[in-house]
């Protein structure tokens, strides 16, 4: 099951939820101030908790904005690296910028690919057997 919970991982309903996820996947923006904003989401993450599903989560660095500086994502990247299992580039799409339905056949080839390894990723991380 995957569930959005966009900005209200405080939220009551959240804890449950998170006491049940094998995996987290951790949106940031290119930019410092988005990637302090899931930082700080990885550290409440980890102060409450959750410690196993933060070293085991994936940061998908989401690129929406064309000529996002490229230095900046890589020192973004080297801050996550030590955080989180896997990082992953969602390149610039007019698709995913529109921040409206997304039709997969309209992504660019290279937005599929990111898209397909973050999945991919994901899958890579559950365990092969959950207890009851």
């Amino acid at each position: 099951m995957l569930t959005d919970c966009g900005t209200g991982i405080v939220h009551s309903v959240m804890r449950a939820t998170l006491q049940r996820a094998d995996s987290i996947v951790i949106v940031s923006g290119g930019s410092v101030d988005e990637a302090r904003l899931a930082s700080e989401t990885l550290t409440w993450l980890d102060a409450n908790g959750y410690g196993d599903l933060v070293r085991n989560s994936i940061v998908a660095l989401n690129t929406a904005t064309q000529g996002t500086n490229l230095v900046k994502l890589e020192e973004i990247e080297s801050h996550f690296r030590s955080r989180v299992r896997e990082i992953v580039r969602i390149p610039y799409d007019p698709q995913l910028a529109a921040g409206s339905v997304i039709s997969w056949e309209d992504l660019k080839p290279i937005t599929r690919l990111a898209a397909r390894t973050l999945a991919a990723l994901v899958v890579e991380g559950l365990p092969a057997h959950r207890g009851a």
